[in-house]
């Protein structure tokens, strides 16, 4: 028993440091710390200038996560890299967009997820007004959650609005209105409600 006890200690003494690393290189951290430090040498232009480049970081972290959550290619597609960018406040009023192109022969589909952005407010707010909404297209429920599919001819496009926060859309030319319905049907809906 003290032998699996000393054990331990030995192993937390060894792994403490290793942890305490890892937390330093985290570029996010680093950023606020230098922050901080310049904030409290009242270098107040640098510290305000810190914290915005530390707050990009972070927004290009959870671009990343959203981009991970798009879906892999319906089978004879090809799909390119997902695309996350973080736009400044100053252009369109910000936000955060996660991308990703699909192809099949002259089929394409793209969908797109944002949040984080003023403008998107005010487009939720036009999609939840009834008549702009129907000259917009039907509603579907789509995987539990409220959708606009417009389809014409051979292409078409699907909004769908979660939590409030996110805005998808899945964008098709060339395309039957089954495979877009299979391409939003794939997005998970559920874990991007459920992100932070």
């Amino acid at each position: 028993m003290l032998k699996n006890s000393i054990r331990l200690l030995v192993c937390v003494f060894i792994l403490t440091p290793s942890f305490l690393l890892a937390k330093e290189s985290d570029p996010v951290i680093q950023t606020i710390e230098k922050a901080l430090e310049e904030y409290k040498g009242q270098d107040f232009t640098n510290a305000a200038t810190s914290l915005d480049y530390a707050s990009q970081l972070i927004r290009q972290k959870k671009g990343e996560a959203l981009g991970k959550l798009l879906p892999e290619p319906l089978q004879g597609w090809t799909a390119d890299v997902v695309k996350s960018q973080v736009t400044a406040a100053s252009l369109f009023g910000g936000g955060l967009t996660a991308e990703r192109k699909y192809r099949k022969e002259s089929s394409a589909v793209t969908i797109t997820l944002v949040t984080d952005s003023p403008l998107l407010q005010s487009m939720i707010m036009m999609f939840s007004n009834p008549i702009f909404a129907s000259s917009a297209g039907q509603f579907e429920l789509i995987n539990g959650h409220k959708g606009i599919v417009s389809y014409e001819r051979n292409g078409g496009k699907i909004t769908i609005v979660i939590n409030n926060r996110y805005l998808v859309t899945v964008d098709g030319r060339m395309v039957t209105r089954d495979e877009l319905m299979d391409y939003a049907k794939r997005i998970d809906l559920q874990a991007i409600a459920s992100m932070p």
